[in-house]
């Protein structure tokens, strides 16, 4: 197709819709003309008229160039019948563009000339809608002109026609073509263009153009200036629209009332009362008088910023000057009181206007119903509803749903839904704005089924919900963590062929950061910017303080990065974020840092943000530099609230320092800065921290008994939870009742402290009854609840259950922390099934879990206990491609197994790779592997790790020498152990009691007890002195080779040194002494252990019951040595 043929395609559509508008028969001309006012008169008009019709209905066009009528002067009847003739004309085929443009022009003319004006305007407007450019437009205007003797008023129109049409530009270009061709618009039209281009917020083009209006001597009237003074006052520039005013004034034009209103309207915007007092006072002096209007725009300016007890008095001022006040004013008083909270005195002006004839309208009784509501006094909104009917008013939608609004808001449903009914019935059609405040209100009570049920009842009425319809359910679900149910929500609401807003994005991140799934809140995050919604510093915000709270700092940084790649430049509360995250841990160098970046971007620190840094010298313990910083603090205006101290109150607190904290309280109360609720809860918890739970108790006693402050769920919580790790449930369950009694509802940090206190003593089925309040008090449970529930059934080695807890916490969109994953471990590792904790790890991390050291050591001991130290190797390589590097509990876990399977070899090799690490293995360590290497014969080795104790300072020397001999005397060397005991003693070195010990023992049971007393006595010379290990062995050895006698000088000189013998002494002493008749020995024992309470004493002196009672306290301590190893 050509593009000709396309043009000419495109007109014939424009000609063909407005054929459709006037009509193709006969029939639908008469109508259309009827329809846009070009009626037919009953009468046959006059001759001339006649003799035209009767021309043109019968195709005789020649003869009207016969016709003598081009002279005379044009009246309406003419311009009907041209209208006819146009009629005639569209309809004939082969109508070219050019050829109907001159037609509309021609009949544009004759309906000027004819004073037809609103049928010339449709004209020209169905010329401008036909896509002809204004200049061809203004150009077959032209050319038509001298044709049909026109005037300029045609194009006067032509600029109308266009501006109500919206197409400014055209108007303007249409005023520049008038000008070229000598004619002038009229100042009206002018006006029309500059109100047209101010109502565009063009201010510049506004100006221009009234250059050009005085430059074609098109002389401005009071209505321009009016127009002028708007635009100035639009741009801010009040002092040049007084200025302009005065000009005006002095040029001799006069200002009306709607010029001074304009301009009192902005100074009252802009809040420069004595300009507007001063400004009335002027219009006074010009003899203009302030009407209805302009006391209505100074009451509602007053009624706006909370004054409308100065609005009243004004409206008093009005009757004064003879000006009555009307609807419109009593109305604004009315919803300003409203607003204000003051209903007794709105309800009073209300009667008031009665008493001046003024009859309330719809407007006034919605304002008066809404404020009873808000203040829960609904039977009195209800009377107002049954008046507004008694005076023939019918309440409409907005009463009902202020109505509604507020019966949801207090909680009555039942009068909410019969309400609802009510208005139903009154056939008063219920829109998205009454059921969404109505969904608000049952998701605000927890009553989110029921609200789904509303939105369903919407759909059937064919009410389509709005977006915020779907955000008030979806803010619902989210709050009470029913995140399944949000997905079926968004499905409607895209099924609605609604879009994700920024709101829901925004809540959706909230909630999942709250919920502490920080992977969630990115997901959603990206589609958020994926669909084209940018995030605004709210949205940010609320991840910058996610990961701030996770503790990923350096993620949080990432993330500002990001905000400012995006050019959005992080603000004061992204700043408080990030230093409050540093506070918190005690890395008060880079919150400073971050505070300097702050300063110099522009933004103003809060409290707040000097708190944070308060803290972060707390936390890293530099508490005499945050008393420093504190007193410098006092220098800076509004610097120092409550917040700061309590901040450094909190953190003294929990660093135990109570006398210093009591200080602070004074210097506090001194600064003029009084303590809240916060203050005192900080000062209980320190007491509570320290055990102190009776001063804490009276502390609280007498702040409740004095006043101070109201009790409140945080400083029972305090006690509760002082109280239940002291041991005192009894007395946290009474603390507990009372504060429910109080009316105090427990949050849900009060109730896992209870579960927590529960749990911790193992009384599970009290903690799960607390988690089941939870539910039934629409409580949110954290993931602080699933952790207190999961570590106390681990404990008790509930896995069924821990099985359930850990479900029901995925299910409801919670990621397991490092907690998590430790109380599930723990329950499977206590219960033997390492194995399946390996597995569950696996699994907790695949789904975004974090484990810490201290759950992969425990997996790691227990293999290692059991002897699998390949899982217990693997395990380690698993930390380390997690990027949780072992420390030195998980070498020692892993040291400790090898030890067990006497793998030396592989233990020697695994502390080079700790030292390697930098980590240095403890005493312990070395001594066992230096007593598995001299036990497999690997003396040198043994040696080679010795020197390296000493070399690394791990311990002493003679501690170092000691563990070689005690590793060769182990092993049976004992010739060797005495030459290094030997070279010991050389180098003035004292080995330790143990290591005595050790020899001793294996002389003893070489039956060479002469050697052992020997080393007895270079114990003594060494000024070692024996402890009860040493004496059993020594009389062990005597009594094993039958000096019981000397064995028994040795137990009587053991009490003397205030040792008291264990089981092991009485067990060796009573064997000794009942098989070689130690009767008077054997008193003595049973005696002693009489006194100590290990045996009851029941002796009638005969021999034979003697042995009985030998034997039977030789019984006694088998089994109590028995327990001992059990």
């Amino acid at each position: 197709m050509t593009t000709t043929t396309k043009q000419f395609s495109q007109i014939s559509r424009r000609i063909s819709r407005f054929r459709a508008f006037h009509g193709c028969s006969s029939k639908n001309v008469k109508r259309n003309l009827a329809d846009n006012g070009f009626r037919n008169r009953a009468h046959e008009g006059s001759d001339m008229e006649k003799s035209i019709y009767t021309i043109l209905t019968i195709d005789r066009w020649e003869s009207l160039n016969h016709m003598e009528y081009r002279l005379a002067s044009l009246i309406p009847v003419h311009g009907r019948l041209a209208l006819k003739f146009f009629n005639w004309v569209i309809e004939q085929p082969g109508l070219e563009l050019n050829h109907l443009t001159h037609v509309l022009s021609v009949t544009t003319h004759i309906l000027a000339r004819a004073r037809m004006y609103d049928s010339a305007k449709l004209i020209l407007r169905h010329l401008s809608q036909l896509g002809v450019d204004p200049k061809s437009v203004f150009g077959a205007l032209m050319d038509t002109y001298p044709l049909c003797n026109s005037n300029p008023s045609v194009f006067d129109l032509l600029i109308r026609v266009y501006l109500r049409e919206g197409m400014v530009g055209s108007a303007v270009e249409t005023f520049y073509l008038m000008g070229l061709r000598g004619f002038r618009p009229s100042g009206c039209t002018c006006n029309m263009i500059l109100a047209s281009l101010a109502k565009g917020r063009r201010a510049a083009a506004v100006w221009s153009f009234f250059k050009e209006m005085l430059a074609k001597n098109v002389c401005p009237d009071v209505s321009t200036f009016n127009i002028l003074i708007s635009v100035l006052c639009a741009e801010g520039k009040l002092n040049k629209a007084s200025y302009l005013l005065r000009k005006m004034e002095k040029s001799g034009y006069v200002p009306n009332v709607v010029t001074y209103n304009t301009l009192l309207n902005w100074y009252c915007k802009k809040g420069r009362y004595k300009a507007a007092n001063e400004l009335i006072d002027h219009m006074g002096s010009k003899g203009i008088e302030a009407d209805v209007c302009t006391y209505n725009m100074l009451i509602e300016d007053l009624c706006r910023n909370s004054s409308s007890a100065k609005g009243y008095l004004l409206l008093k001022k009005m009757r004064g000057k003879k000006l009555f006040p009307n609807e419109v004013t009593y109305n604004i008083i009315i919803n300003g009181f409203v607003k204000e909270g003051k209903i007794g005195v709105a309800t009073k002006v209300f009667d008031e206007m009665s008493l001046f004839n003024l009859l309330p309208n719809c407007v006034t009784y919605n304002a008066l119903i809404d404020g009873l509501c808000r203040k829960d006094k609904l039977e009195e909104a209800f009377r107002l509803l049954d008046m507004m009917e008694a005076v023939g008013l019918r309440p409409n939608e907005v009463s009902y749903g202020a109505v509604l609004n507020g019966l949801c808001k207090h909680g009555k449903f039942d009068l909410a839904r019969s309400t609802f009914q009510r208005m139903r019935l009154n056939g008063i059609v219920s829109g998205c704005i009454v059921y969404t405040s109505i969904m608000d209100g049952l998701c605000k009570n927890g009553l989110l089924d029921e609200a789904v049920k509303l939105l369903n009842m919407m759909v059937q009425d064919d009410v389509n919900p709005d977006i915020v319809a779907f955000s008030v359910l979806i803010n619902g679900f989210c709050r009470a963590g029913r995140m399944k149910h949000v997905r079926e929500i968004m499905c409607k609401l895209y099924r609605a062929g609604l879009e994700l807003n920024r709101i829901i994005y925004s809540t959706l991140i909230y909630y999942s950061c709250k919920m502490g799934n920080i992977m969630e809140a990115l997901k959603i995050y990206a589609v958020m910017n994926c669909n084209g919604h940018s995030a605004d510093h709210f949205t940010c915000n609320i991840l910058v303080s996610a990961f701030c709270e996770a503790g990923n700092l350096g993620a949080a940084e990432d993330f500002m990065r990001h905000m400012s790649s995006m050019g959005l430049v992080a603000n004061s509360i992204s700043f408080d974020c990030m230093i409050n995250g540093y506070g918190n841990m005690g890395n008060a160098l880079r919150a400073f840092s971050l505070f300097d970046e702050m300063i110099r971007l522009g933004h103003h620190p809060s409290p707040f943000t000097y708190g944070s840094i308060l803290k972060g010298l707390c936390k890293g313990g530099h508490l005499d530099e945050a008393r420093k910083f504190l007193k410098k603090l006092h220098g800076i205006p509004s610097a120092v609230d409550t917040v700061v101290y309590n901040t450094i109150l909190s953190e003294t607190c929990k660093s135990g320092n109570l006398q210093e904290t009591v200080v602070l309280l004074d210097e506090m109360v001194e600064s003029n800065v009084l303590p809240d609720t916060h203050t005192y809860s900080s000062l209980l918890a320190g007491l509570c921290r320290k055990g102190k739970m009776v001063a804490a108790i009276l502390l609280f006693g007498e702040v409740m008994e004095n006043g101070i402050l109201s009790p409140n769920p945080i400083m029972y919580t305090c006690l509760i939870d002082g109280l239940f790790k002291i041991g005192q449930s009894k007395a946290a369950l009474y603390l507990f009742e009372e504060m429910e009694n109080k009316g105090l509802s427990s949050d849900t940090i009060a109730l896992n402290v209870m579960m927590g206190g529960y749990s911790r003593m193992g009384k599970m089925m009290k903690a799960n009854n607390l988690f089941s309040t939870m539910g039934s008090r629409r409580l949110c449970p954290n993931l602080a609840t699933y952790n207190i529930l999961l570590h106390g059934y681990s404990k008790n080695q509930d896995l069924l259950a821990c099985s359930m807890v850990y479900k029901s916490m995925i299910g409801v969109k919670l990621l397991p922390d490092k907690l998590t994953c430790h109380s599930l471990i723990l329950g499977l590792c206590e219960s033997g099934k390492v194995d399946i904790g390996h597995k569950m790890l696996h699994k907790m991390i695949i789904e975004g879990a974090v484990a810490d050291h201290l759950t992969f050591n425990m997996l790691i001991s227990k293999y290692s206990e059991i002897g699998k130290m390949g899982m217990a190797f693997d395990l380690a390589s698993v930390m380390s491609l997690l990027g949780v590097s072992a420390n030195i509990d998980t070498y020692g876990a892993i040291l400790n197994g090898l030890f067990r399977s006497s793998a030396f070899q592989a233990a020697r090799i695994l502390l080079y790779e700790m030292l390697a690490k930098g980590f240095t293995p403890k005493y312990t360590h070395y001594f066992t592997l230096i007593n598995g290497m001299c036990r497999v014969g690997d003396i040198r080795g043994a040696f080679e790790l010795k020197d390296q104790m000493e070399a690394l300072g791990v311990t002493t020397c003679d501690i170092t020498e000691s563990a070689m001999v005690r590793g060769l005397a182990k092993c049976g060397k004992i010739e060797e152990a005495m030459l290094v005991l030997d070279r010991m003693l050389q180098m003035q070195l004292v080995p330790t009691t143990a290591t005595f010990t050790t020899l001793m023992h294996k002389f003893c049971k070489e039956a060479n007890i002469a050697e052992a007393l020997k080393l007895r006595g270079v114990m003594e010379h060494c000024g070692v002195t024996l402890d009860v290990a040493a004496f059993n062995v020594l009389i062990s050895g005597l009594c094993a080779n039958g000096d019981v006698v000397a064995a028994f000088e040795l137990y009587k000189e053991m009490k003397r040194s205030g040792l008291l013998p264990n089981t092991t002494s009485y067990a060796v002493l009573l064997g000794a002494v009942s098989s070689d008749n130690y009767y008077i020995e054997g008193e003595e024992i049973l005696g002693d252990l009489s006194e100590r309470g290990l045996i009851f004493r029941n002796s009638d002196g005969s021999a034979l019951t003697l042995l009985k009672r030998l034997k039977a306290a030789m019984g006694t301590l088998n089994s109590l040595r028995g327990n001992k190893w059990k």
